[in-house]
């Protein structure tokens, strides 16, 4: 297969975020707009709670390679991952789902979000994805490098979460954050002996609410290539359509790394 081949798309309704890009315009890019624009074949959809029409997306998704859903409202309602599964009936392409911001503490008011359900439900979820009437959907986890290594004792009662997935996608919540990605990225795969693993790039710096910066986009792109190539990490999920279209230089970097990298022969998955 193709290196191209191993990456995603974080995909959002399009225009979703252009509040914060006001002073730029406004964009317009659809997810399997971004993923043409971009060259990969790949897409998380990720609606983030805005209501869409699900089976329009997916008709829109048919020429893509893989195409997973959010799915974390199933964590608290679990009769909630039939969509995805009666989704899967219907388009082959869709291999799995994701559970986005799974760890985060955002709200001081509230315990992090995986506190506010039982094991028991994700162990649910996670097993009618493996066994239904259709066929198997992967499981997928986001995991910031800011919510782990610092306490030990938070790491071990968040494990057995961890092991519950299939796959982890580790990102990094900023991009002055990044200089910590190396070590971080070390105390990860100890946490992941038995996961499936992808990194996650931001092509906008959101946290710091200004655009990326080309140099770090080429950057990370290097480095989760390595990893890929030495067979430790599977893929890299690229985030995200809503400004692939506003002449932002950290997406032209991230499109001319891909034309340079994207059709290398690596092994198939």
């Amino acid at each position: 297969m193709l290196l191209r081949d191993r990456f995603w798309l974080w995909g959002h309704p399009e225009g979703m975020f252009n509040r914060l890009i006001e002073k730029d315009g406004a964009s317009r890019m659809t997810p399997t707009e971004a993923c043409l624009s971009l060259g990969v074949p790949n897409v998380f959809m990720v609606p983030c709670g805005k209501s869409v029409n699900r089976r329009q997306y997916n008709k829109s998704f048919k020429t893509l390679r893989g195409v997973g859903w959010d799915c974390f409202e199933a964590a608290v309602h679990p009769e909630k991952i039939e969509l995805l599964i009666n989704d899967a009936k219907e388009f082959p392409n869709i291999k799995c789902g994701v559970f986005d911001d799974f760890k985060n503490d955002d709200d001081p008011g509230l315990p992090p979000r995986y506190k506010r359900f039982p094991i028991e439900n994700l162990m649910k979820v996670i097993g009618r994805m493996r066994e239904n009437p259709v066929r198997r959907l992967d499981s997928w986890m986001v995991l910031y490098t800011r919510l782990f290594g610092i306490d030990e004792k938070d790491d071990a009662e968040f494990q057995p979460f961890m092991d519950a997935f299939d796959g982890i996608i580790l990102w990094v919540w900023k991009e002055s954050d990044l200089v910590s990605l190396p070590d971080k990225y070390e105390i990860f795969k100890k946490l992941t002996p038995k996961n499936r693993r992808m990194f996650g790039c931001y092509l906008y710096n959101f946290v710091e609410g200004k655009q990326a910066t080309p140099e770090m986009v080429r950057w990370q792109l290097d480095f989760y290539r390595e990893k890929i190539l030495l067979g430790e990490v599977e893929g890299v999920v690229l985030h995200t359509n809503t400004m692939a279209d506003m002449d932002y230089e950290a997406y032209d970097a991230a499109c001319e790394w891909m034309d340079l990298h994207g059709d290398e022969t690596v092994a198939d998955i």
